[in-house]
């Protein structure tokens, strides 16, 4: 029983080592000071919401019938409500508690006490802030107060593709010309300015135009999709106008604060005002562990004239549309199965905390990732078959040269095969575990002169396995078959869930 069961009981012993190793992984922080991902049990089938922002909290609205006020707090507790609006999926929408502006067809509508009101006809688009609405047509800008009254009208010469208003009603305009895209400003009462321009080009299409203002300063980002020779390249690029002078644009490079690569395709980008300066929340594919990258949320700011990014979210699922609620606080929606559920992060102490504890999915994604590890162990058994050569030329030795000594059950030929194994796994075992081992590995397994000292380690754990376990009728090549056995099966066992 005990030539079975002990060596049962170590390959379980590894496993389990391997499996607090993945939940380890699991609950790493995304950076120091901030939370885990948190979720806030709010489901939405489309992404569009409407954010007020106020000082510990911020109200969320979602559209659909009918509409939703989730209310979300520094330490991302909620409370929800259904409102008596309905609001057509897929456009920027106003609401607060009192009345909506939203796009239906091609009207603007205002709602209040259950009543719709067309405000304007031949509506291409809209987009929104907390202080009002910017609505367009080919030619036309408009600005629409809360209760729904036209503050502003202005016609302009060029095609109106799209606009934003900052939290303080400047309207920033993206609009075409003949053979230049354009890029301006509009003020009530006063003539468009052009902040900046770039030549018109087929195929490509503008989109996420945003701008804040920060003193005399605006900052504004948009982005470019375009197809080239098959390939979809997507460019964000950031602005900056001092004094009302010409903005000064250039193609917005992030660098990775873990990684120290540059994002390659960032999306789904909030600019937003932190103690005074531009940082900026978007969507990109980066590492959540060593073996697993997912799409997660980043926070941007300047550090010496360069943007840095650090992770925010922790979650194993798509996340898009990040949203700051406070300064201490973010919000995303991640993408499960056919439905989009709000999560968050945070910095504040109790979050941190609360969500630093284990969760039923910490324990079910680890067990998870314990088996995808064993296809490592393969891989380890193709290159255990490379210790056996040594050993394996030994027996042939005895078996054909000094029978002698196998037949009179000698120690020292056993202890020459075995010995030789662990030579092998000594020279050998430095080049195996050198690269992705060295980051996939625990530290245990990774200290300087580990791929020296493991296969000592383990060659003292075999051997008393082996004695407490062995038969004593066995013969010497028994004894010696199942010492390597336990050695090779243990090293598989150990190393091989990091091969990979």
């Amino acid at each position: 029983m005990k030539k079975i069961g002990l060596p049962l009981l170590t390959g379980l012993i590894i496993l389990l080592l391997v499996y607090f190793h993945q939940l380890a992984i699991l609950q790493e922080k995304p950076a120091a000071d901030w939370s885990r991902s948190v979720s806030l049990d709010v489901a939405a089938e489309d992404n569009e919401m409407f954010v007020q922002r106020e000082g510990n909290s911020s109200t969320l609205f979602f559209s659909g019938n009918p509409v939703r006020k989730v209310v979300v707090n520094e330490q991302l507790d909620t409370t929800t409500e259904k409102l008596n609006y309905t609001i057509p999926e897929g456009y920027s929408f106003y609401v607060d508690d009192q009345q909506a502006i939203y796009k239906k067809s091609d009207e603007l509508i205002y709602a209040t006490n259950g009543k719709e009101t067309p405000i304007l006809n031949d509506i291409e688009g809209i987009n929104v802030s907390e202080n009002g609405v910017i609505a367009w047509s080919r030619h036309t800008a408009y600005t629409i107060s809360p209760d729904g009254k036209i503050q502003s009208e202005t016609e302009l010469p060029q095609y109106i593709k799209s606009g934003t208003l900052t939290e303080n009603g400047l309207a920033f305009l993206y609009v075409q010309s003949e053979d230049t895209n354009q890029f301006l400003t509009l003020n009530a009462e006063k003539e468009p300015r052009i902040l900046y321009e770039t030549p018109l080009t087929s195929g490509e299409i503008y989109s996420n135009l945003q701008m804040i203002e920060l003193g005399d300063k605006l900052t504004f980002t948009y982005t470019v999709g375009a197809t080239r020779q098959g390939t979809r390249i997507i460019n964000t690029y950031l602005g900056e106008s001092a004094g009302g002078k010409e903005a000064d644009v250039h193609l917005l490079k992030i660098k990775n604060a873990e990684t120290g690569d540059s994002f390659e395709k960032p999306n789904y980008f909030s600019l937003t005002e932190k103690d005074g300066e531009a940082h900026l929340l978007f969507s990109s594919n980066g590492e959540i562990s060593p073996k697993r990258s997912v799409i997660s949320i980043y926070e941007a700011t300047q550090q010496d004239g360069k943007w840095v990014a650090s992770r925010r979210s922790t979650t194993e699922e798509l996340s898009i549309r990040p949203v700051s609620i406070t300064d201490q606080s973010l919000v995303w929606m991640d993408q499960e199965k056919s439905e989009l559920v709000l999560h968050g992060a945070s910095t504040d102490p109790t979050v941190v905390k609360k969500s630093s504890s284990l969760s039923s999915d910490d324990l079910t994604y680890a067990l998870y990732y314990t088996f995808t590890a064993i296809v490592g162990m393969f891989a380890m058994l193709a290159f255990s078959f490379g210790f056996l050569i040594l050993p394996a030329v030994a027996l042939m030795y005895f078996y054909f040269a000094n029978t002698t000594a196998i037949e009179q059950d000698k120690k020292w030929v056993e202890w020459t095969i075995v010995l030789l194994c662990v030579a092998s796994q000594i020279l050998f075992l430095p080049s195996i575990l050198d690269g992705p081992f060295q980051y996939l590995a625990p530290s245990y397994l990774t200290f300087a002169g580990a791929a020296y000292v493991w296969p000592l380690i383990v060659f003292v754990a075999a051997y008393l396995i082996s004695r407490l376990a062995q038969d004593q009728e066995w013969t010497i090549m028994q004894r010696t078959s199942y010492q390597l056995g336990l050695n090779l099966g243990i090293l598989i066992f150990l190393l091989g869930p990091y091969i990979l």
